[in-house]
């Protein structure tokens, strides 16, 4: 399986999850402009954006949120909305859940990404996203 289908393949798996936990969930369509995230979901009045990546390895490198992303995210902020996310997929511990704003601190302060054996430190598992967001 290529990249991209292991990449489309995790939008739809956590879509599910999102959908089998209450929320409404929409998943972009890649389209000629690209799309400015992979999923959009709301629920209890709160509205959120996802950008998910699957990891081959055990670390998320933040050069992998992608330029286009990147734009679409903090224009989502500027625009003064809140909860613009990445769902990232480890091999071995599941999804977890970053906030971007944290993601962009986190690349300020020198670090290149997040492995998976800190990723409880830095991010949420689904569970806890769904109690502290939902």
């Amino acid at each position: 399986m290529s990249n991209k289908s292991m990449g489309t393949a995790f939008e739809k798996e956590f879509a599910k999850l999102l959908s089998d936990f209450g929320f409404w969930v929409h998943r972009m369509q890649d389209n000629a402009n690209g799309q400015p995230f992979d999923l959009i979901a709301a629920g209890n009045g709160r509205t959120y954006v996802f950008d998910c990546k699957n990891c081959e390895g055990n670390n998320f490198l933040f050069r992998r949120m992608e330029e286009n992303q990147r734009n679409a995210m903090d224009l989502w902020l500027q625009c003064g909305n809140q909860n613009a996310m990445f769902a990232v997929r480890y091999p071995d511990i599941g999804v977890y859940v970053f906030e971007y704003r944290d993601l962009n601190s986190y690349e300020q302060d020198g670090m290149k990404g997040i492995k998976q054996e800190m990723a409880h430190i830095y991010g949420y598992t689904f569970e806890e996203f769904t109690r502290m967001f939902a």
